[in-house]
């Protein structure tokens, strides 16, 4: 009997030994943009992953080199931030600065492909084999090619809202005067005819840029180190399993969104409260008053600031009844008021977990949001770039802030801000009830994302959400041939109509013309 058991137990174990190997698979993520706003989004969902025994291979600009991790490979791509050549400041017009973006796009492309790590695992004579691709889902679709080099099924990042690009390769509804949409999304709504039409005619121009020269430059990166014989890009994009985008309906624009999108967020957002270092806790624990947390993020720095700009904050600062905790790149910061305090790094999330913070005066990037949300304080928000202006109108829209424009505020309008939204209790209220629901919305986002990545996993693939709008041409995406030929149509039937109408009318005033006559000639 004690045999059989042992028997028993040893079968059982072997098993459970079995399945779970079945169940780990490996997983080559590649997340191009150098930013650390976009990579600690990843880097938690991947550390998700490897926890659940899958072995990853990360490629970043912001490794961890940890070396507790197992079956956890980071390849640094840390250098690319010395290539990030088109500089926040230099980004007005999305569209119209993407030539500028593209040829950036396109020189990190060959320097990660050229990365003799990454180059070691795709060359043609590799072993190396991948159950999926994780690839960030921006402007590089010439690593789609890596999907069929290890004949892996490919699930899109997105650290933001999904691009128009990406919607429209995914078969999304175009929507091109939507709020969600960020790169047009410029004016305060509702847009007026004219403006709604300029966002019609810009994208559908961008588009054509983007696939006529962008997609064609890449697709020649992609023959250079996958070989000639690549598939078409587009058809690679199109035919993605999943996408996973960092937006979540409490703090941005619903919209309507084919299946194979699944939101994600908050990935990065600390559960547990990390102490401050000392020197910070000191001068924060004595901020009686309150004080005011200013940063603009990791892509655009308060040094980079004009300095016309950098004095009227500090003008406006000064006559504030708070201490102000700027985070500030430079070694110093000239004729600095002396309520404010300076520091090149600041912890963040700690920072706005103290009760004494009265208002984050911030850029409105997406992963700042959800901190501040989540830790329930209201903002002033200083868009810069990207989808910040989108991010801002949206937490004004819903009364938890205020916005000022980066070009045009003084110090006037910065200080009435900043008190405004310190003394007013129904900021600080609605920010509360926006904390409450995003934390219920966001509760399992990343369980759900760990089960879809595993659904793709398991089935190879997840064909089942393409959505066919995908494959129509352009004209047929919202029935624009049918409009034409309505408008075309109707136009015509109107036409005929009056030059019809024209010829009756005509005739009937010559009859009674040529009848009047007559009537003359007889009574003459």
């Amino acid at each position: 009997m004690a045999v059989r058991c042992i028997v028993v137990a040893a079968i059982i174990c072997i098993l459970n030994c079995v399945i779970q190997f079945t169940d780990c698979y490996r997983i080559l993520c590649i997340c191009p943009r150098a930013s650390i706003s976009h990579q600690v989004v990843f880097r938690s969902f991947t550390l998700a992953l490897n926890e659940r025994g899958h072995e990853i291979t990360f490629v970043t600009s912001d490794p961890m080199n940890d070396p507790t991790l197992t079956n956890y490979t980071e390849i640094d791509i840390g250098f690319l931030y010395g290539s990030n050549s088109v500089t926040v400041l230099d980004v007005k017009d999305w569209f119209g600065s993407f030539d500028k973006l593209s040829a950036m796009a396109n020189l990190q492309t060959v320097q990660i492909l050229q990365h003799p790590e990454l180059r070691k695992i795709y060359s043609a004579g590799s072993n190396e084999t991948f159950d999926m691709v994780l690839l960030e889902m921006l402007y590089w679709p010439a690593f789609f090619a890596l999907g069929k080099r290890f004949d892996a099924p490919i699930i899109g990042l997105s650290p933001l809202g999904l691009t128009m690009n990406v919607q429209y390769a995914l078969g999304n509804p175009i929507m091109t005067s939507h709020p969600s949409n960020w790169e047009l999304y410029s004016k305060s709504s509702p847009l007026t005819f004219w403006q709604r039409l300029e966002n019609f005619v810009s994208f559908w121009r961008f588009l054509r840029y983007y696939k006529s020269h962008h997609v064609m430059e890449q697709a020649a990166i992609a023959r250079k180190y996958f070989g000639e014989d690549i598939p078409d890009l587009d058809e690679l994009e199109k035919n993605v399993s999943l996408v996973f985008a960092n937006q979540q309906t409490p703090i941005s624009f619903p919209r309507p969104d084919v299946r194979k999108i699944v939101d994600i967020a908050g990935f990065h957002v600390s559960r547990e409260t990390q102490p401050l270092p000392e020197g910070l806790k000191n001068i924060l624990d004595g901020a009686t008053q309150g004080f005011v947390y200013m940063s603009l993020g990791s892509n655009m720095k308060s040094s980079m600031l004009p300095i016309a700009t950098r004095n009227e904050l500090m003008a406006a600062f000064s006559k504030l009844p708070y201490k102000v905790l700027w985070k500030f790149e430079n070694d110093a910061l000239p004729d600095k008021p002396e309520n404010v305090h300076v520091m090149k790094w600041i912890p963040q999330q700690a920072v706005l977990a103290h009760p004494n913070l009265k208002v984050f005066v911030y850029q409105g990037g997406l992963q700042s949001t959800e901190e501040t949300v989540s830790h329930g304080v209201p903002i002033v928000g200083i868009p810069t770039w990207g989808d910040q202006r989108m991010q801002i109108d949206k937490m004004v829209s819903l009364g938890v802030g205020k916005k000022l424009e980066l070009g045009t505020m003084n110090r006037k309008e910065i200080e009435e801000a900043i008190r405004t939204v310190a003394s007013s209790k129904s900021y600080k209220d609605e920010m509360v009830k926006l904390s409450t629901l995003l934390k219920e919305n966001s509760q399992h986002l990343l369980e759900n994302a760990i089960w879809w990545t595993e659904h793709v996993l398991r089935h190879k693939g997840a064909s089942h959400l393409h959505s066919v709008t995908a494959d129509d041409p352009w004209y047929r995406r919202q029935d624009m041939d049918i409009i034409v030929f309505i408008s075309v149509g109707t136009t015509v039937v109107l036409i005929v109509f009056c030059y019809v109408s024209y010829k009756l009318l005509i005739a009937v005033v010559s009859t009674c013309e040529s009848q009047s006559l007559e009537k003359k000639k007889k009574w003459n």
